[in-house]
C-alpha cells in the first residue's frame, strides 16, 4: 500500500505553544499547534459535534473543544473528557525549510493507541499466560447467583464471572425481589453498551438494579441517572473543575497531603489502614475541591458510608438495610433509599447557602451559581448532585487504595519491582485500578428490542454491565490474572471507558493513586497484613471496611 502524501500547508511561524491554527491538507480541515517545540496535527473537527478545535485551546498535550469542553490527548487521540465518545484523528506533521507539511496518517503514538483500542490478545499470547485464572471445573451456570450478597462479602466471585464470559456472555439473572436482569461480562460488550446510550439508557430505569416507579426515579434522579443531552448539560456545570489541566494543578498539594497522612499513620506499630490512610487521602483532597471544611470530613465519610453501604447491616444498621428500606414508600423516594441521604442533603444545603453569601473558587459555589435550561438548580437537583460528588469522590478512591495495598502485599515480587523503579507508579496505578474496580457494575435499561450473542433483549429489560468481569477479559488483557505494575497499554473499564458517563473524577482518582504509590515507596516493604480484610456486603461496591496492618519486624 502506497504511503499517504505530504501536503504543503503553508509557512511555519513563531507561534507560541498553545496557539492553534486551521489549515487545509488535501481537502481536509486540520488543526496545527506546537507541543514541546515540535509541530502537531489533528482533525480540526471535534468528534462530538462539528466544532472547530482551532477555536479551542491547547493545554499541554490536551486540546479542549470550545463548544462542549470535550478534551482529547493530541498524542494518541484518546478522549479524556466527554461528551465526545470517538477518538480524534491524529496526523503526522513536520517542518522543512520554513514550510509546514502534514501527512494524513497516524504517527507512531497515535497508531499504537488505535491498536490498543481495537486489538485483541493473540491466541498464542493468551495460551502463554503465567497466572492461571480461577478453576471452573465442576462449576455450572446454575451455581451462579450474582445477587447473593453473602458470596460477595467473602470476595469477588471471579470464578462466576469467568464462567459467564466463557459460556454465557449475556446471562439472565433472576432476582428474589425484582424482575431479573441480563448480566454482560465481556470487555467488548461492556464498552459497546457504555457508548450506545440511545439503546441502553441510564435514564429510563436509573442506574440501580432496584425496580422503581417513574415518580421514585424522578425524586431521586442524579446526573448519572440521565442521558444526553440532559446529562451533557448537567455535566457541564462541574466538568471544568475536573479536567486534566485543573487536576494536575493539585498535584503538589495532594502529594503533601498523602505524605503527611502516611507519616502520621506510620508513627504506630499497628493501625487500621482504611481509617488512617485510605479514607483520609481522598477526603482531604475532595474537601478542598468541594470547599468542605476539612474538620467535617469524618461526618461526610460516615454519611457516605451509610448511604452507599446500604446493603450491609454492619454499616447502616439492620433497620435501614436496603431490603427493608425498599418496603417503606417514603424511603423509596430518597437517593439510595437511605434516610441518611437527607442528612447529607441538609449539610449541602447549609454549605450552599453560605456560598451564596460568600462565593469561593470551589465546586459547591459552581453548583449554587449554576443554571440548567435557563434557571438555577432546584433543591432536589442540588441535593442529588451534592450527594453524588461528595460520596463518589471519596468512596471509590478509598477502596482502590485499600484493595491496591492488599494486592501489592500479596504479590511481593511486583511490590519489590515498584520499589526498585518508582517511575512505574503511573502504570501501577492503572493496574491497581483495573484489578480493584471499586464499582462492580452499573445498570442500563434497553430502549428497544436488540439481539446480543443469540439472546433477545427486549425493550424495558434491565442489564448490568460488569466491570468486574470485563477487566479480567483475556481477550483484551494478556495474562489478566497477573498483577503487572508495568502493564501498558491498560485500557481498563473501571471508569466506564467509552461512554458519556465516563467517570467525572477519573483524572483525580488516577492522580491520587499514583501519588499515594510514590509516597508509599519508603513504607511498602515495611508493611504487612495484621489480620483478614473485612469486606463490604455488596455486589455494587468493591469495598473494604477494615484492613488491619502492622509494621513488619
Amino acid at each position: 500500500m502506497a504511503e499517504a502524501p505530504w501536503h504543503d500547508v503553508g509557512l511555519a511561524d513563531d507561534s507560541p505553544e498553545g496557539a492553534l491554527r486551521r489549515v487545509d491538507a488535501g481537502g481536509r480541515a486540520v488543526c496545527l499547534g506546537r507541543l514541546e517545540g515540535a509541530w502537531i496535527a489533528f482533525d480540526d473537527t471535534c468528534t462530538h459535534e462539528d466544532c472547530s478545535l482551532a477555536e479551542g485551546e491547547l493545554d499541554g498535550a490536551v486540546v479542549v473543544c470550545p463548544c462542549h469542553g470535550s478534551e482529547f490527548d493530541v498524542r494518541t487521540g484518546d478522549v479524556l473528557t466527554p461528551p465526545a465518545l470517538d477518538p480524534l484523528p491524529i496526523y503526522e506533521a513536520r517542518e522543512e525549510d520554513g514550510a509546514l507539511f502534514v501527512r494524513l496518517s497516524a504517527p507512531a503514538a497515535a497508531d499504537a493507541a488505535a491498536h490498543a483500542r481495537d486489538d485483541h490478545v493473540p491466541a498464542a499470547t493468551a495460551a502463554a499466560a503465567t497466572v492461571a485464572g480461577p478453576a471452573l471445573d465442576g462449576l455450572s451456570l446454575d451455581d451462579v447467583d450474582l445477587t447473593d450478597l453473602d458470596r460477595w462479602e467473602q470476595g469477588v466471585p471471579y470464578d462466576w464471572l469467568a464462567l459467564l464470559r466463557r459460556d454465557a456472555p449475556v446471562f439472565w439473572q433472576p432476582e428474589r425481589d425484582g424482575r431479573g436482569f441480563w448480566a454482560l461480562t465481556r470487555y467488548d460488550d461492556v464498552v459497546a453498551v457504555s457508548k450506545d446510550w440511545e439503546t441502553f439508557s441510564n435514564e429510563l430505569g436509573g442506574t440501580s438494579l432496584q425496580d422503581l416507579t417513574p415518580a421514585e426515579l424522578e425524586a431521586r434522579k442524579s446526573m448519572i441517572d440521565t442521558d444526553p443531552p440532559a446529562h451533557t448539560r448537567m455535566r457541564a456545570i462541574v466538568n471544568k473543575g475536573f479536567t486534566p489541566r485543573v487536576i494536575t494543578a493539585y498535584e503538589e498539594r495532594i502529594r503533601a497531603l498523602a505524605r503527611g497522612i502516611l507519616e502520621a499513620a506510620f508513627e504506630r506499630e499497628a493501625f487500621d489502614w482504611v481509617e488512617s490512610v485510605a479514607a483520609e487521602i481522598p477526603m482531604w483532597v475532595f474537601s478542598e475541591i468541594m470547599g468542605l471544611p476539612v474538620d467535617d470530613r469524618k461526618l461526610i465519610i460516615e454519611l457516605g458510608d451509610k448511604i452507599l453501604g446500604n446493603t450491609d447491616p454492619d454499616v447502616v444498621g439492620e433497620e435501614y438495610v436496603v431490603e427493608k428500606a425498599l418496603k417503606d414508600p417514603e424511603l423509596r423516594m430518597l437517593p439510595f433509599s437511605s434516610p441518611f441521604s437527607l442528612d447529607l442533603i441538609e449539610y449541602g444545603r447549609a454549605l450552599g447557602e453560605a456560598r451564596r453569601h460568600e462565593p469561593r473558587d470551589d465546586i459547591t459555589t459552581r453548583l449554587v451559581e449554576a443554571e440548567l435550561d435557563g434557571s438555577r438548580l432546584s433543591e432536589q437537583e442540588f441535593g442529588t448532585f451534592f450527594i453524588l460528588l461528595t460520596t463518589a469522590g471519596n468512596e471509590t478512591t478509598r477502596h482502590t487504595i485499600s484493595l491496591g495495598l492488599i494486592d501489592l502485599l500479596e504479590h511481593r515480587d511486583e511490590l519489590r519491582r515498584l520499589v526498585a523503579d518508582p517511575s512505574l507508579a503511573g502504570t501501577a496505578a492503572d493496574e491497581l485500578l483495573r484489578r480493584a474496580h471499586p464499582v462492580h457494575h452499573f445498570r442500563r435499561t434497553a430502549t428497544r428490542d436488540v439481539a446480543l450473542h443469540g439472546r433477545r433483549i427486549e425493550a424495558g429489560d434491565k442489564l448490568a454491565i460488569w466491570y468486574a468481569g470485563a477487566n479480567y477479559d483475556g481477550e483484551k488483557f494478556a495474562d489478566p490474572y497477573r498483577l503487572d505494575v508495568g502493564r501498558a497499554p491498560n485500557r481498563h473499564v473501571t471508569f466506564g471507558l467509552g461512554g458519556p458517563h465516563f467517570c467525572l473524577g477519573a483524572h483525580l482518582a488516577k492522580l491520587e493513586v499514583r501519588l499515594w504509590l510514590e509516597e508509599m515507596i519508603p513504607y511498602l516493604q515495611r508493611l504487612e497484613l495484621d489480620g483478614e480484610p473485612v469486606r463490604l456486603r455488596s455486589n455494587f461496591f468493591n469495598g473494604i471496611k477494615r484492613l488491619p496492618v502492622r509494621i513488619a519486624a
